[in-house]
This record gives structure tokens, C-alpha cells and sequence, in this order.
């Protein structure tokens, strides 16, 4: 609230921020005069907007230039619905309608409802509980006097460090490497496999050849992207009934040699 003095005259200016905007203010109104949004009465909704802002005009409260715009814009639906209808002229600008006002004001209530809900929740930090602070306890640190310390026990203890380092170290840590066998599969491979079963079949039930139980999960994988290579070359037709049914693979009456160059290993 700011304290103006004007020719020795006391007059306070309120600015209002009890709503966020003439959406906002349309709205409150709606909820006080207990209409229903769904069957508002612009003219009468008009009538009671103009009248709250002439009632804040008379006790100084400063009115943002966004409230008188909507009330401009009321008073012009206002007005078009009481005059007859004039053929619009190409010039003239849009106007909003009344059924476009009303729709606005549903849709912000729409958005408030949801914004109310989301600050709530995020009140609530959305359901999560915080863990309480732990004092964690220290053990006190023993001190080393240096009591008994020469050059003969220093080189004990140094000494003692390197044996424990070197007990740490698996002196057959490159052994175990070479135990380790990595196994190489490409796509490029699972089409050529794909292709040589087809030569002596016109058809393959995918999940026979290729499943856990003959192959590697990689494998299967690969042999997948393999059957998906095939099929966007047009060398074969792929076919599944219904989700997690057998997946049948048929060959093209094209197929023939395929170029396994553009493929991807």
C-alpha cells in the first residue's frame, strides 16, 4: 500500500494482487455469484466484472491495463448480441465471440484446477518422505606419541607396507586374460545362415532355429536384425499371427543370391 500526499490530502493507492489476471477475476466471480460455468449469462457476468472494478476504482486500488482491456472486450460482446447483425465489412477486425469468451474462461478453470492440484503435490514433495540427519560417530583418533621411533623401526614398518601391496597384486591377473573369450557375432553372418536354410526351404519358423535353448541371447538378437535385413531387401516376407506367437520367415519369388555388401556387420 503506498501513502500519497497531494495538496495536503492523505490518499492511499492499493494495487490489487489477489488475482492473477481478468481470466482470473471472471472466475472468481462465476464461483461467488454461484453460476453454473457451463450456463453463464455473459451479459449478466459483464454486468457484475464492470462492477467490481468501478467498486475498486472508488477505493483507489490501481487497476492493471489487462482488466480494462477485458472489460472492453466484454462490454463489445455485450453490445453485438443486443444490436442487430451488420454483414461484416473485409476491414473490420475479428471480434471475440461470446460462445470463444466463455470457452476461455473453461479452459483457465481447466488449467487452475491442475496447477492447484500440482502445487499440492509438490507441497507434499509428491508423496516422498525425507531420511532424517544421522549423527555419525567418529572413532576418537589414537594419537602417536613417537615413543620408541628410530630410523631402524621406520624401515621395519616401510618395509611391511611393500610385503602387504605386493600380497594384493593377482600375479596371474594376465592368465585370467587370456581365459576370457569374447564371442563375435555380426548380422552379416545370421543373414548368410538365414539365406542357406532358405535355399534347401521355402519357409522358417524363426523361434525353432533361433531360441535360448540352440543359442546365445546375442545370438538370437543378431539373427533377428539379420531376418529384418532380409525382409527391407524384399528377399523374404515375414509373418506373426498374434504377439508372441512363431514368427514365420517365406521366401520372395525374387529370392536369389543377396548382396551381403550394404549390410551392417
Amino acid at each position: 500500500m503506498q501513502k500519497i500526499i497531494n495538496n495536503n490530502v492523505e490518499k492511499y493507492n492499493l494495487v490489487i494482487k489477489n488475482f492473477e489476471g481478468p481470466l482470473d477475476l471472471l472466475l472468481f466471480l462465476i464461483t461467488k455469484n454461484k453460476m453454473n460455468i457451463f450456463d453463464i449469462s455473459l451479459s449478466e457476468l459483464t454486468d457484475k466484472y464492470i462492477e467490481y472494478l468501478n467498486d475498486m476504482t472508488e477505493k483507489n486500488i490501481d487497476i492493471a491495463s489487462s482488466f480494462i482491456v477485458m472489460a472492453s472486450t466484454l462490454l463489445d460482446i455485450k453490445a453485438r448480441k443486443l444490436l442487430p447483425e451488420i454483414e461484416p465489412d473485409d476491414d473490420e477486425e475479428e471480434h471475440i465471440s461470446e460462445e470463444e469468451m466463455i470457452n476461455r474462461i473453461i479452459q483457465y478453470k481447466k488449467y487452475k484446477e491442475i496447477s492447484d492440484k500440482i502445487n499440492d503435490m509438490y507441497l507434499k514433495n509428491f508423496g516422498s518422505f525425507s531420511k532424517t540427519f544421522e549423527k555419525i560417530k567418529y572413532k576418537e583418533k589414537v594419537q602417536y606419541t613417537g615413543d620408541n621411533l628410530d630410523k631402524q623401526n621406520i624401515c621395519d614398518i616401510y618395509i611391511s607396507i611393500l610385503e602387504k601391496n605386493a600380497n594384493k597384486i593377482n600375479k596371474k591377473a594376465k592368465e585370467i586374460e587370456k581365459l576370457a573369450i569374447y564371442e563375435r557375432v555380426t548380422v552379416k553372418d545370421k543373414v548368410k545362415q538365414i539365406v542357406n536354410y532358405l535355399d534347401s526351404n521355402n519357409t522358417m519358423v524363426f523361434n525353432n532355429v533361433f531360441n535360448v535353448n540352440n543359442c546365445s541371447n546375442i545370438e538370437v538378437a543378431t539373427a533377428f536384425l539379420g531376418m529384418l535385413e532380409l525382409s527391407k531387401l524384399k528377399e523374404v516376407s515375414v509373418n506373426q499371427e498374434y504377439l508372441f506367437s512363431d514368427i514365420n520367415i517365406k521366401k520372395a519369388n525374387q529370392f536369389g543370391k543377396v548382396d551381403l555388401s550394404n549390410i551392417v556387420e
